[in-house]
């Protein structure tokens, strides 16, 4: 059956295949490039894990230059998945490397996601293996980045209960993620928004579901609601990844050897 797509869509499928062919270019271009901080080596792994996923939501994407099929398959609830987590990630790019911060605020930064790293590896074994011999490893390392935090001045002088809920590990950032993406940008309503949208698909919760006959939603057919839903997400990882992208740009330019 033919299906007339908007010309919205079709610019948002030109618009992230140009942004991803320059994210690309950029991750090739600085390949090789001997990282001068911890700052500039987490910005080559984060901005490369940030192309690598936005690959793989250009290839979900119908119509898009970078997949061949038989049929334009349409699921809003993948996309949506996939664009959560490249919004995670490009806040921790934020964070860990486009964010200006003092030598001893990012040490602070860097121990509390080496942390939380640790713990949440441990509990994965601990669910797997209860007697795993690896559990001791990491509970001692654990052990040796709570001394690195203790041992850190911007930690110390954080507020006692917030020092206190960061040495347990479940936490992974200083500050929440929606005053991150206010940071970077994006409203704080908005972000609450969206995330709450992308999350509900992709945690299969009823609001992805309930309304499928009368949206036309989650049947892998073209609709309006996925056409739309599906333009928004590709929107988002433009934005992502064209911010990144400059980010990486002026860190990789300035010579920066300073965390």
């Amino acid at each position: 059956m033919s299906v007339t797509l908007t010309d919205h869509y079709l610019k948002r499928v030109d618009a992230l295949d140009n942004a991803l062919r320059s994210c690309i270019a950029t991750s090739q271009r600085l390949a090789g490039i001997r990282s001068a901080t911890g700052r500039h080596f987490y910005a080559s792994v984060l901005f490369t894990t940030l192309c690598t996923r936005a690959v793989s939501l250009a290839t979900l994407a119908p119509h898009s230059p970078w997949a061949e099929r038989k049929i334009e398959h349409w699921d809003f609830a993948s996309i949506a998945g996939l664009t959560r987590s490249i919004l995670e990630v490009r806040l921790a790019f934020f964070y860990l490397c486009g964010e200006k911060c003092s030598p001893e605020e990012w040490d602070c930064r860097w121990n509390i996601f080496n942390l939380h790293d640790c713990v949440s590896r441990m509990c994965l074994f601990e669910s797997m293996s209860p007697e795993s011999g690896d559990i001791e490893g990491f509970s001692v390392q654990a052990e040796e980045l709570r001394g690195r935090l203790t041992g850190n001045s911007y930690f110390m002088a954080l507020p006692e209960k917030q020092r206190n809920k960061l040495l347990k590990g479940a936490n992974a950032y200083l500050y929440p993620l929606e005053d991150l993406a206010q940071r970077t940008g994006v409203e704080i309503q908005t972000f609450r928004w969206l995330y709450r949208l992308l999350s509900s698909q992709l945690h299969g919760l009823p609001l992805s579901f309930y309304r499928m006959g009368e949206q036309e939603q989650g049947r892998g057919v073209h609709s309006e609601v996925e056409e739309g839903y599906t333009s928004l997400c590709l929107s988002l990882c433009v934005s992502f990844l064209v911010a990144a992208r400059d980010e990486m740009e002026r860190l990789f330019s300035q010579g920066d050897c300073s965390n």
